[in-house]
Parts: C-alpha cells; sequence; structure tokens
C-alpha cells in the first residue's frame, strides 16, 4: 500500500476520545506504549487507516497545522448511517456537500478537531481496510480508511517543494475552498492516490507558532518502493535537511519536521 499511512494529533482527554471514536464511531483501537497515546484504525490497525492521539494537557487546536482529517465509509449510505449515529449522540454535523464528485460532511470532536466523513463509493486507488467485528456500527458502514487530509503551512512553496522533491508527491491539482477566498489549496497525490492519497495543503493566514507543549501532530505517507525511499534519504542529504530514521522488522522510516513545525514520515513497507 501506497498513501497516507497515518496521522497523529493531540487530545485533552484521551478517555473522551476513545469514547468517540470507538464507542460511537466505531473503530478499533489499541493504547500504545505509554498511557497517554491511542491508535484507531480497521480491525487490523492496517496503515492507511490509523489516527492516532497524544493526550497533552491544556491541548489546544488554535495552533494546529492539521485542519481536517478525512475518514472513509464504503458508501453513500455510510454517510446517512453516521449523521444517524451523531444525532443520536447530540453531536452536530455540517450538511452532505461534494468535493470532486465525493460526498462528505464534517463533524468536530471535543478538542475542536475537525474530521470530514468521505463516501468511498466513486472512489479508486488506495483501498479501504477491513471492518471489524468488535464495532457499534454496521460492517457494511464501518469507516475503514483515512481519506484527504488538509493542513496550513508558514511557507507552502518550501512546503511543495518538500513534498515533491523528497517525498516524490505529485502535485496535480488546485482549488479555491470558498467562492470569496483568495487563495488556492495544493492538492498532492501519494502513492496509489484517490481519496486514501491526498494532501492537502495552503498558506496560514497568520503565522503558526510552535505551541508551549511542542509538537504533536504528524503525518505519515508510505511507500512500498525501496527506489522511492533511497531517493527520499538521498535528497535530505544533498539539500541538508536534518531527518531522523526508525528501522523495525516490517518498515523502515524517515522523519522530518518542516519550517512551520509540522513533521513528515515517509515509511518503507518491507512486507
Amino acid at each position: 500500500m501506497a498513501g497516507l499511512r497515518s496521522v497523529t494529533v493531540g487530545t485533552q482527554n484521551l478517555e473522551q476520545t476513545i469514547h468517540l471514536f470507538h464507542n460511537i464511531l466505531g473503530l478499533n483501537y489499541e493504547r500504545q506504549g505509554s498511557k497517554n497515546a491511542v491508535r484507531f484504525g480497521d480491525a487490523d490497525l492496517s496503515p492507511g487507516t490509523r489516527v492516532h492521539f497524544i493526550e497533552v494537557p491544556n491541548y489546544t487546536t488554535d495552533a494546529n497545522h492539521v485542519l481536517s482529517i478525512g475518514l472513509r465509509t464504503p458508501t453513500d449510505l455510510g454517510l446517512e448511517e453516521y449523521q444517524s449515529i451523531l444525532s443520536q449522540n447530540e453531536i452536530q454535523f455540517g450538511e452532505v456537500i461534494e468535493m470532486n464528485d465525493h460526498k462528505h460532511f464534517e463533524f468536530k470532536d471535543g478538542n475542536g478537531q475537525f474530521f470530514d466523513i468521505y463516501s468511498n463509493e466513486r472512489n479508486s486507488g488506495v483501498p479501504l481496510g477491513m471492518p471489524t467485528d468488535d464495532s457499534t456500527v454496521n460492517p457494511l458502514h464501518q469507516i475503514q480508511g483515512l481519506g484527504p487530509v488538509i493542513v496550513q503551512v508558514n511557507e507552502v512553496l518550501l512546503t511543495a517543494s518538500i513534498l515533491s522533491k523528497v517525498f516524490g508527491l505529485d502535485h496535480f491539482a488546485e482549488y479555491t475552498p470558498t467562492t470569496d477566498a483568495d487563495f488556492k489549496v495544493q492538492v498532492f497525490r501519494i502513492g496509489e492516490g484517490g481519496l486514501g492519497g491526498e494532501l492537502h495543503i495552503f498558506q496560514a493566514g497568520e503565522p503558526i507558532d510552535m505551541a508551549e507543549y511542542g509538537s504533536v501532530e504528524q503525518i505519515e505517507f508510505s511507500t512500498d518502493s525501496k527506489q522511492a525511499y533511497r531517493n527520499a534519504v538521498q535528497q535530505l542529504e544533498i539539500i541538508g535537511i536534518r531527518y531522523q530514521t526508525l528501522e523495525q522488522k516490517d518498515s523502515e522510516s524517515v522523519r522530518i519536521t518542516e519550517n512551520s513545525g509540522l513533521p513528515f514520515i515517509l515509511t518503507l513497507e518491507k512486507a
């Protein structure tokens, strides 16, 4: 699989986040290492389905780079199912709208972080994961994959250059988010593309300063090409960007932090 692998954001209250994403939205989950982290995903917590949360005292989304995290349900009926679920739990949500022929709607978690649930009905590219039996949601409608992630950065041209020249993402589109917006959102395709392989970036209206508690957010891509991974490391060496590496049994990763303070990770899937 080559596409979005995982997205990490913060939360003020891990138990409330588990209640929302597991008990209400029906995602599978596991706590990670320390007690203040958890990840959600499909039945196998597969790459391409993972949303990670880190509990941080006094966490706020005011300085967030990640404005919206996309989550995919298999069909248009899944959108109706999730709107009904949110309504039953008195969670506000937006109307269903379309982006490039893909239907979706938005809601916010208790931290004020936006999420968009997309229908995968007209999508191609990065496939969905597997539904889990241990869920409050019908397997036909369960969220089973990441969708487009929308982020703001301090210098969009610089970030765009890193995404394309270092990580090999394909800049293939741009759009104006609203009729009165004076800027355009740049769309990058990762790996197999489609909703599960899109990153949307735009210039922040005000400079994003690092929060007192440091960097929490993180966006991870995956590739199954050893050459693409080697090229990324080589480009980092040539440009002189500082990076860290991590090698595990089934993967190898390189991590950088761009000038806005947002970390990006490229992971080579070895299996």
